[in-house]
Formats: structure tokens, C-alpha cells, sequence
């Protein structure tokens, strides 16, 4: 009876074990832009922007790249209480990426791309738990943007 409890065990041990997925992947993205890139920002983009837009691409010392960016932010209120405060709120971040090489006369990319979050906050009032989310949220989103631009970026176009 106990050699199979332990049989047993140790069957349910190896099964339950058979779907592990390890959380750190060695997947290092590869950024051609890095340090190459010239950033025209507008004078209204919103500061987390700038700074993940300056994270990703760093500081110009080649200038090979120019990007300009466009930022707009859309907030739609979804449930409204009868009080008027917003029980969720939907995000819309949206850029017009527009990538070109050296000079301004020579496009080679231009892009709107959109990301999107809902925001549930926690009371009516200020509630440090519920910003905190929110900029959590909020930068997330502005990062999963730029990174979704990075990846169509295409690295064999040059203008001559």
C-alpha cells in the first residue's frame, strides 16, 4: 500500500510538472535604431512617451535615422455612475511613426500604431494602490507600442 501511495505520488509529481514554462527568455530583441536614431518629438507629447521613446533609442551618436513621432491619447469613460465618476475608462494610445534616412526626403516608414488599456479605478477619490496601476498600465502600454514599431521596422531600405 505505501510503495503504491509513492508510485502514486510520484506519478502526480512528474505530470503536474510536464507544462513548465520558465518566465526569463534569453530573447534579446535585436535594435538596429539604438543610438542611431535622431528623435523629433512634439512639444505636447505626453513625458512617459519621451522617456520610453529615449529608453528604446538612446542618445544620437550616429545620426543614420531621423523618426518623427506623433502621440495622441484617447480617453473614453465606458460606466459612469450615477455621481458622474467613472467606474472604467478605456486608453487609446496612438503614434504616427514616420522613419527616414539621414535626410528628410527620404521615407522609409511611416506608421500609425495603436495600443489600448482599461483602467478600473479603485475609488472616487485619490488612491495611491489605484495610480500606481495606472502608471503601471499606462507605461506598459506606451512600451508594447514602440516595441510594436521597432519590429516592423525595416533595416534593408536605403536611399541613395
Amino acid at each position: 500500500m505505501n510503495k503504491k501511495l509513492i508510485i502514486f505520488s510520484l506519478f502526480f509529481i512528474i505530470l503536474s510538472c510536464s507544462n513548465i514554462e520558465f518566465v526569463l527568455k534569453d530573447k534579446r530583441q535585436n535594435n538596429a535604431l539604438k543610438n542611431n536614431v535622431s528623435l523629433i518629438v512634439s512639444d505636447d507629447t505626453e513625458g512617459v512617451f519621451s522617456r520610453e521613446l529615449y529608453s528604446f533609442f538612446g542618445n544620437t551618436k550616429n545620426q543614420i535615422y531621423i523618426l518623427k513621432t506623433k502621440f495622441v491619447e484617447k480617453k473614453e469613460n465606458i460606466i459612469v455612475k450615477t455621481n458622474q465618476a467613472a467606474e472604467k475608462i478605456d486608453y487609446s494610445l496612438e503614434v504616427n511613426y514616420d522613419l527616414f534616412y539621414k535626410t528628410s526626403e527620404c521615407k522609409i516608414l511611416s506608421k500609425k500604431i495603436k495600443t489600448r488599456f482599461s483602467f478600473t479605478p479603485k475609488s472616487d477619490g485619490y488612491n495611491f494602490g489605484a495610480d500606481r496601476s495606472f502608471d503601471k498600465l499606462y507605461t506598459v502600454s506606451v512600451r508594447e507600442n514602440i516595441q510594436n514599431f521597432i519590429n516592423l521596422a525595416p533595416f534593408d531600405k536605403v536611399c541613395l
